[in-house]
């Protein structure tokens, strides 16, 4: 008896102070969060596995590897046809650093295209989208005239 009344006592007086307690409501919405620039992307027998769907558009570093037990590339291409390209051995990491303009850009191993050992067709491939980063934006909206 004596733990159920110390327990009723000590759950009315924290519903009382919840009560007495003033709330507070913001009245501005924080900050969005920056995309990310950068993002690590596996590949293997038959999948390209992006770390990020999203990025934010403009320079971007894809970093790449290469699990599977046999040579691979990572092409990207976007809507403009810009292509960049890298080659890996097994085992291998690679860099790729591009300029992504908003709008959605195919990761793919282009290797033996066009025929039916095509790593594209086998599934090697998936999509990244590259957006204007509404972060970047409310910052610059901040910055203070220099002069």
């Amino acid at each position: 008896m004596r733990i159920a009344a110390a327990l009723l006592a000590l759950a009315l007086v924290m519903a009382a102070s919840a009560v007495a307690a003033p709330r507070l409501h913001r009245t501005k919405l924080p900050p969005p969060l920056p995309l990310p620039t950068s993002l690590a992307v596996d590949e293997g027998e038959w999948l390209v596995v992006p770390s990020k769907r999203v990025v934010a558009a403009g320079e971007v570093t894809l970093r790449v590897y290469n699990r599977g037990m046999d040579d691979h590339d990572l092409s990207v291409v976007g809507a403009t046809g810009a292509v960049h390209r890298l080659d890996l051995v097994p085992g291998e990491t690679g860099t790729i650093r591009a300029t992504l303009t908003p709008g959605v850009w195919k990761l793919y191993c282009s290797l033996f295209a066009g025929t039916p050992s095509s790593h594209e067709d086998l599934g090697m491939v998936a999509l990244l989208r590259a957006k204007n980063d509404p972060a970047r934006r409310a910052t610059a909206g901040r910055q203070r005239p220099t002069g």
